[in-house]
């Protein structure tokens, strides 16, 4: 497991800020301990030109695998109840009301979303997202799989993936016979210490080491499409890439690595304690942190996000091979129900609308695909489906 190899390897990255740089041109794939110390080059982020060869060179990686395809998908929320006291989530147990209303999906709820989303907007995967509801088991998420994956094989098919707790192998392994698909999770962040202060309490999500192994019980369960990540902001950003990117060859060579990225930025909660954050990278730092990893893992898809503009959102999906996110609400019942609130702050491009202007910058956004083990010569891609 990788917590047993956590301490060496967060010692690593204090190395990183001091290893010389290599130059990309003698860069292989898969190797982040070389990869790492550029984000501590003193021009990286800087918009210049090593970001912009960075920018370029990863452009031109994925287009060769990916030929500039983008995969649809839309998150549809389940349940705002949430028993943990993340201090950066709106969500938190903690905040009584403030930009939130607290909703949990009926199974008819559910199916008007879900059908809404398919019939209406054209999408084929769904992403189901859950709080750490105690009234959301795993078995309980599993039929919700099973339900959703049911509707829409009797729309001609499609994927079903899934946002909640890390969870044991056995509930993993219970979803993975419901039908799902992928299964992602956001370590949120690799410093152990800053950790444990932004989640307190002893429920799952305090357990550093339990959340550090989960993508392990994943693949162990039967989840061949696991999706790693960080939410940039939250501790010192350049650590965190670097962790993330050894994190990553160690799945490698325990046989199977991440498939998805996960890339939020963190943003404003209104009902959150802590607000703001000397960690956030800007923009620039950011894109040029997210091509250096297409260059680092080019054919993990990064889950491209509306916490971002839709011109960051571009920017970062240059050259294909993203999970595109178009239609979005982060609350329950925020598609066809009307509900309102947010867990934060987060744009939505309406897919009738904005699809067309994919087109128009050159990119093929594919709503009919499936997610295979999202690799270039795996993934396959039916037409647009709007």
């Amino acid at each position: 497991m990788f917590s047993d190899y956590y301490q060496a390897s967060w010692e690593k990255t204090t190395e990183f800020a001091r290893t010389p740089p290599q130059r990309l041109e003698h860069l292989a794939p898969h190797q982040s301990e070389r990869f790492a110390p550029l984000l501590w080059h003193p021009d990286f982020g800087r918009g210049g030109h090593l970001d912009r060869d960075i920018l370029q060179r990863a452009a031109e990686t994925k287009r060769s695998i990916y030929s500039d395809q983008l995969f649809a998908v839309v998150p549809l929320y389940v349940s705002s109840y949430c028993a943990e006291q993340c201090v950066y989530c709106n969500y938190r147990a903690g905040n009584h009301g403030v930009g939130v209303a607290r909703k949990r999906l009926s199974e008819e709820e559910l199916r008007a979303e879900a059908t809404y989303l398919i019939e209406e907007k054209g999408f084929r995967t769904i992403e189901l997202v859950y709080a750490s509801d105690p009234q959301m088991s795993a078995d309980a998420i599993a039929r919700q799989v099973a339900f959703v994956r049911n509707l829409l094989d009797q729309h001609g098919g499609g994927t079903v993936g899934l946002s909640c707790e890390a969870l044991d192998e056995q509930e993993y392994r219970a979803l993975a016979n419901a039908g799902l698909s992928f299964c992602v999770l956001w370590m949120e962040t690799y410093d152990a210490a800053r950790y444990r202060e932004l989640h307190p309490g002893r429920l799952r999500k305090s357990r550093f080491e339990y959340r550090l192994d989960a993508y392990e019980r994943m693949l162990a369960a039967g989840i061949d499409v696991v999706g790693v990540g960080v939410l940039s902001g939250l501790s010192d950003w350049r650590r965190d890439w670097a962790m993330l990117m050894l994190h990553e060859d160690h799945l490698r060579r325990c046989g199977r690595g991440a498939s998805i990225l996960g890339i939020p930025r963190l943003k404003h909660a209104p009902g959150a304690a802590m607000h703001g954050s000397d960690f956030i990278p800007s923009t620039q730092e950011f894109v040029a942190t997210l091509a250096l990893h297409n260059l680092f893992a080019p054919a993990t898809a990064p889950f491209v996000s509306t916490r971002e503009d839709w011109d960051t959102c571009i920017r970062i999906a240059q050259g294909g091979g993203c999970l595109f996110t178009l239609n979005c609400s982060t609350i329950p019942g925020g598609y066809s129900l009307a509900n309102k609130g947010a867990q934060f702050a987060n744009n939505s491009f309406d897919a009738p609308v904005f699809a067309p202007r994919l087109r128009e910058l050159g990119f093929r956004p594919i709503f009919e695909w499936q997610v295979g083990r999202l690799s270039g010569a795996e993934v396959q891609a039916g037409a647009p489906a709007v």
